[in-house]
């Protein structure tokens, strides 16, 4: 490595006991705030006064007196939202539990079935809840999370949605079409029919009160909720061992985007379904060309036009212009999805698989980052605010029931068509690799809840569900991947691999890293599978496939050891790149027998 970089890598090792401090602390503050606030309250506020405005406020906070008083609130929840879903996301991750299970948990501690109900907020007229549980209206209860708060939310899943549709990789897509279309059809048709139909066991009638049937929006909702996959987990994993390059992991990753398009169009389905409220054949077939051809049309539009959509945002100089123009275009297809009859976000997630070749899919991915930082935490904590303590103790037995098919389901639904090319060591690591279900059942659970379609305890099913198989993948992966190769023919010893890495602060790595792809872009490497928001890349090159993996700062490349010379040119000459930038910076004068390097780092695209 080079002296100058020596330096500048060099950083402090966090305390693993810190996140635990801090956990303690905000609970603490959880637990004792109320009490505190509870003390101070004046005459002028006594506990009748106090009972009479909790008990006549709405979750939607329509009966604040005045405007001011209600954005005090809401406010305030945002400001505990976020900051509870952060520190339990950084206290999950520390511990090696996906992030996202964090934030879910924070919205479970904090909603309005929990320690919501009773935190105080001392308003212009008086105390109210933070999250105040809901109400009953026209025999109907209410929806548990404001009106404000939830628009943010569904803000955020179309913010979320339109991301993933960038990050598709068509090219891997079409790449692995033949097994990974096997294993993603397997993956949706076995999950769908056993959810729906173990639904039918456990639920005697519908939200309408009928008599429960396959075809009840109850059931197909759940069956639906029990097609999604969360592949970013089991990337994230198999970057981590090494083996994210592998048939079996380029076939998840592939059949992940199938799965992705197709349960997308059973969410499509599903929901016009439930809101035309006729179940026949021929309504099935209406709504399943409706649902097609919307999302076809979306998407090649996107697609036949990106390149003038790419022309038309870059003429605009104005700072935030591809963020701004980008994030109105996900919005106005998600309105126009909407008004076809289908989900907000199917048309944010066409809209962004449309964009995913243009060059500038990359950028934009990279503009948006903060703003998925900001915004998304608070969908997934507003699903956790959804959850029904109440509701839920009655159907444990269902919810480990429906976990146990969610884990059959995808496992043998996935991995016997995978038998086709794989042998039984590969097949069950593609069916495992396709288990969890992560942030794709949330936002289709939470569809569900908001249409009506399902119940507050079928809902914390569906939570139950998505918690044990997000557990479970990674823990089975691991010693999964350990043995011979599992693609048919595949000889018994691969080619050694070799890793390069590199620390460095975090500020630093992110520009390095950038550095990094674009040296290997320009010595003809091309992207074939990208998740910039976890920091894994993989590239290939006339069959020479590398992986690079930017976990907080420790910037890895492997790579078979046929090519890591190939790999130690590209990382040096990355590295004399940054120690140039470094010396612009600071105004730092090269040494004087060292030549400098005289190109400028180009600026990479996917």
């Amino acid at each position: 490595m080079h002296p100058l970089l020596k330096v500048l890598t060099q950083r402090r090792r966090t305390n693993p006991r810190i996140w635990i401090v801090v956990l303690l602390a905000a609970a603490a503050l959880l637990l004792v705030t109320p009490r505190l606030l509870a003390t101070a309250d004046t005459a002028e506020h006594d506990s009748d006064t106090d009972h009479h405005v909790i008990s006549r406020l709405s979750p939607s906070l329509a009966e604040l007196p005045d405007l001011t008083s209600k954005i005090l609130v809401i406010v305030l929840q945002l400001a505990v939202v976020l900051a509870l879903a952060k520190l339990l996301g950084w206290a999950a991750e520390a511990v090696s539990i996906p992030g996202v299970l964090g934030e879910l948990a924070a919205g479970m501690i904090i909603g309005p079935f929990a320690l919501g109900s009773w935190l105080k907020v001392y308003t212009h007229h008086g105390a109210v809840p933070l999250f105040p549980a809901p109400g009953i209206v026209d025999g109907l209860p209410q929806w548990p999370i404001s009106e404000p708060l939830w628009v943010i939310a569904v803000v955020a899943s179309i913010v979320l949605l339109f991301m993933a549709g960038l990050h598709t990789n068509l090219q891997q897509f079409f790449k692995n079409l033949a097994p990974a279309t096997a294993c993603a059809i397997g993956g949706v048709v076995a999950p769908f029919f056993l959810g729906a139909w173990t639904t039918t066991l456990f639920v005697k009638t519908d939200m309408l009160g009928d008599p429960m049937t396959i075809w009840s929006a109850e059931a197909m909702f759940m069956g639906a909720i029990m097609v999604a996959t969360s592949v970013g987990i089991t990337a994230r994993v198999l970057s981590d061992i090494h083996k994210l390059d592998t048939a079996e992991g380029v076939t998840i990753l592939g059949g992940a985007v199938i799965d992705d398009v197709l349960g997308i169009l059973v969410l499509a389905i599903v929901l016009g379904m439930k809101r035309t409220g006729a179940v026949n054949f021929e309504t099935v077939a209406i709504i399943s060309v409706k649902a097609v051809g919307v999302w076809i049309g979306i998407t090649m539009v996107a697609l036949l036009l990106a390149p003038q959509i790419e022309r038309a945002f870059e003429r605009v100089k104005y700072a935030g212009a591809r963020v701004g123009l980008g994030l109105a275009l996900a919005f106005f297809c998600a309105a126009l999805a909407e008004m076809f009859g289908l989900a907000f976000i199917i048309g944010a997630y066409s809209v962004g698989l449309g964009l995913s070749r243009t060059k500038m899919a990359h950028r934009l991915l990279e503009d948006l980052k903060s703003v998925n930082d900001f915004i998304v935490p608070i969908f997934f904590a507003a699903m956790g605010m959804l959850v029904n303590y109440s509701a839920m103790k009655g159907v444990l037995v269902f919810g480990l029931v429906i976990s146990i098919w969610a884990v059959i389901s995808k496992v043998f639904g996935c991995g016997l068509p995978a038998l086709l090319w794989f042998n039984k060591r590969g097949a069950a690591r593609i069916g495992m690799g396709m288990l969890p279900r992560g942030e794709v059942a949330l936002i289709i659970a939470g569809i569900g809840l908001a249409e009506r379609a399902i119940s507050q305890s079928v809902f914390g099913v569906a939570i139950m569900m998505t918690l044990i198989t997000t557990f479970i993948a990674p823990v089975a992966l691991v010693p999964l991947f350990k043995g011979r190769p599992g693609r048919r023919g595949e000889p018994a010893e691969l080619a050694p691999e070799e890793t390069i890495a590199i620390e460095m602060p975090r500020t630093i790595s992110d520009h390095f890293l950038q550095l990094l792809l674009a040296t290997f872009h320009e010595r003809g490497f091309r992207i074939t599978y990208e998740d910039a928001e976890s920091g894994i890349y993989q590239l290939e090159r006339d069959g020479l496939i590398a992986s690079i993996n930017d976990n907080e700062g420790r910037v890895a490349v492997h790579i078979p050891a046929s090519g890591h010379q190939i790999a130690e040119q590209i990382v040096s000459e990355a590295e004399l790149r940054l120690v140039q930038a470094v010396r612009q910076v600071h105004e730092i004068p090269p040494p004087r027998n060292n030549p400098t390097v005289s190109n400028s780092p180009p600026n990479f695209q996917a």
